[in-house]
């Protein structure tokens, strides 16, 4: 029984690079943890309004308050899980399907001992040829970690880390779909029974985002707009995940047709799959990643088997398992040597998935596991004999047939179920056509076609008349959408701009604001896929300048530097800019000399910019780790840049740190840096994290440095220097 939940070096690299990344936040999240378990109240919520970085990090937080809720469970409280699960809303479904899980776990002590005696490495290990990043996932069967190959270049992968990977690895291996994750590679570890599989990253989204993200107002959304943006808001401060564009379906369609081009998918790669004799066995959505297009790709193939095989281990997650798979769960008496797997099973889950994303809810209701898994198991068995309640009860925006198709799914018996997952992929997709698309909206909106056509006779000429003299309906909203941005109501500005597009979908003007307002949410992948509709329509220096900002914030940076020229070819008035943040993405992909040229010419333009100063002196720290001495000119931009801001804190760590390195020839220099220091830390600089760092070896032992260490520290949160400029705190920008 599969009850996985999903929950998705270098000293001065970290200026280099974002400084609230996954690993950063996962150490502080450990740190964390640690207090909780030596006596401190846990408060989860009191820590976010402490640390609002770790916000950012879907996985972490979730973690965290499962963490809190074992904690004060374990305490002796009277804590309902529910209850518990309803203060973080946007994490609800998530976490107390964790809760179950995790309980179930505790309760089935074969699991147990496989969770507890087999060598699992942990987050910050070395892990065969991986360095494990932080833990995105865990089930009973294995864990899955953000990864970097450092062989390939420390390329970002998944591992998935199991007992038996090697025959989940088989499988995929098999499978060649667009919508089938793909498999890198296999290694195992025999002597400590353990293997690994390697995947593409491609960002933590899953199904679990989508419909915890579109439910959170408690009514179904209406335009499928909200996919996308789910998977970005789940994606955010992701790095390395690619910005492609969604199809037109999922930018301009409604909800109901973004989830039957999702089906249509998830049906074709289930044919693919049967039709190479490979059931899944585990549907659900923490199973279905979601790239940043909104394409969706089938994982975790662990509990698959082969069509030539017997079938008699009992596999699945309850709310999920069709009744023939339920029925021998709770039973506990399958036919030896007899193929119980049918592949209608995974047209049945297939069927829950679309219920779920069309309505927010489980089609047989809530389950308990209060009982034990057994009789959990028989009572949802009793509830699916009932049938599913209809799915127009609570999404009227679903028309009767498509109603009709998604409950045939869900039929008790396999054999009222569609044939195979082929002729379901053909029918979604025929709800898709114009005439149905057209039709679905006509009768889901009866009120509106009826008053527009009695009314349309009697005040033709008024409303004429009315409609000559009024903007457009598509300026009216961008307009509107205009104000929310200018009062920094992001949300809002996106529900109007959506309107406005769907009205206009060549309006530049709006694509380009939403691409803002998406930017000013820190959502980089959603506002690149806006930049580039744009640039499309009306390529501009700016709009080059924008999207290579979000490049470089998703680090992408080879892509970015060539985006930044095209900016500077068409002549964009602030070059300076550019040239800083072109020689911000050669200094993360670690070409110095590059950087340093574009990094000058930045100067050279603008020199009352402190972005590149700032740079310059991180760049002659990285030279200083090969062994070059810093050269005077890096000296020069870090006067440049404290004239510019002498009270950042971390500024000043850094000019203290280039006066560090010369102090390991020139004594004098010592003296200087310890001033630095003091200045850092009066600012609000953590003393630890400065004592730790490798470039004050030489001065450690100075009576400055020490002293320097103890100054008193401002309360306030010290100010970090960013090194990328963004362009759209140029001012007001127009496309």
């Amino acid at each position: 029984m599969n009850v996985e939940a999903s929950t998705s070096r270098n000293a001065f690299a970290t200026s280099v690079a974002s400084p609230h990344r996954l690993a950063d936040a996962s150490r502080t999240a450990d740190a964390i943890k640690r207090r909780w378990r030596q006596g401190e109240t846990p408060d989860l919520n009191e820590v976010l309004s402490r640390h609002p970085e770790l916000g950012r990090h879907r996985s972490i937080v979730l973690d965290l308050a499962h963490t809190e809720f074992e904690h004060r469970r374990n305490g002796g409280e009277a804590i309902d899980a529910e209850t518990f699960a309803r203060r973080f809303p946007s994490l609800e479904r998530s976490l107390l399907l964790l809760i179950e899980v995790q309980d179930l776990l505790a309760g089935d002590p074969d699991l147990r001992l496989l969770q507890e005696k087999l060598p699992w490495p942990d987050a910050g290990d070395d892990y065969l040829q991986f360095h494990l990043i932080t833990e995105i996932g865990r089930g009973a069967f294995g864990r899955v970690f953000l990864a970097t190959e450092p062989a390939i270049g420390d390329r970002q992968v998944v591992v998935k880390i199991a007992p038996s990977a090697g025959g989940e690895a088989e499988v995929l291996g098999k499978l060649r779909h667009p919508n089938i994750v793909p498999v890198y590679s296999l290694h195992e570890q025999g002597a400590a029974g353990l293997a690994a599989f390697c995947m593409p990253y491609l960002g933590r989204a899953t199904l679990c985002d989508v419909i915890d993200d579109a439910f959170d107002a408690g009514r179904p959304p209406h335009r499928a707009q909200r996919i996308i943006d789910a998977i970005a808001r789940a994606n955010r401060n992701a790095a390395g995940v690619d910005a492609d564009l969604p199809t037109k379906i999922l930018r301009n369609g409604s909800y109901v047709d973004g989830v039957l081009c999702l089906a249509s998918q998830l049906a074709d790669a289930l044919a693919h799959s049967h039709e190479h004799g490979i059931y899944h066995r585990d549907l659900k959505p923490s199973n279905v990643l979601m790239t940043s297009e909104g394409r969706p790709l089938l994982l975790d193939f662990n509990l698959s088997i082969d069509s030539r095989l017997p079938a008699w281990k009992v596999g699945g997650t309850l709310p999920y398992m069709a009744p023939e798979e339920l029925v021998h769960l709770v039973d506990r008496c399958p036919e030896s040597g007899a193929s119980l797997y049918d592949p209608r099973s995974d047209i049945f889950s297939l069927g829950i998935i679309v219920y779920e994303l069309l309505t927010g809810r489980l089609p047989f209701g809530k389950i308990r596991y209060d009982c034990g898994l057994e009789e959990a198991g028989r009572r949802l068995h009793r509830q699916q004999a009932d049938g599913p309640r209809p799915v127009r009860s609570f999404n009227r925006q679903v028309d009767r047939r498509l109603s009709r198709l998604v409950e045939q799914c869900l039929a008790f018996d396999p054999k009222r179920r569609p044939e195979t997952a082929r002729e379901l992929g053909s029918a979604f997709r025929g709800e898709l056509k114009f005439a149905r698309r057209a039709c679905r909206w006509t009768r889901t909106h009866r009120t509106v076609t009826t008053i527009v056509a009695a009314a349309s006779a009697s005040s033709m000429v008024a409303a004429s008349l009315f409609f000559f003299l009024r903007p457009p309906y598509s300026e009216r909203e961008l307009e509107s959408g205009l104000a929310c941005i200018a009062r920094r109501d992001y949300p809002t500005a996106i529900e109007r701009l959506n309107n406005s597009i769907v009205a206009n979908p060549k309006s530049s003007e709006a694509l380009f604001a939403r691409g803002r307002a998406y930017h000013r949410q820190g959502i980089f992948q959603a506002a690149f896929r806006d930049y580039s509709l744009a640039h499309q329509l009306n390529p501009s220096g700016l709009v080059d300048a924008c999207r290579g900002y979000c490049l470089s914030r998703i680090k992408s940076h080879k892509v970015a530097i060539v985006t930044y020229n095209l900016a500077i070819s068409r002549d964009y008035d602030r070059p300076a800019l550019v040239y800083n943040n072109i020689g911000y993405s050669y200094l993360a992909l670690g070409q110095l000399d590059d950087a340093e040229r574009s990094l000058l010419r930045a100067t050279e333009l603008d020199d009352g910019l402190l972005a590149p100063h700032y740079n310059l002196i991180v760049l002659s720290l990285c030279r200083a780790n090969l062994g070059r001495k810093p050269s005077d000119a890096a000296f020069a931009h870090a006067a440049k840049a404290i004239q510019l801001a002498p009270s950042n804190a971390e500024l000043c760590r850094v000019v203290a740190a280039l006066h560090a390195t010369r102090a390991r020839e020139d004594r004098s220099q010592a003296e200087l840096a310890a001033s630095y220091v003091a200045r850092a830390v009066e600012a609000g600089y953590s003393p630890k994290i400065i004592q730790s760092g490798s470039y004050f070896s030489a001065i450690q032992t100075e009576t400055g440095f020490q002293q320097a260490l103890t100054r008193t520290a401002s309360t306030a949160t010290p100010a970090t220097v960013s090194p990328l400029v963004d362009p759209l705190d140029a001012g007001t920008p127009t496309p």
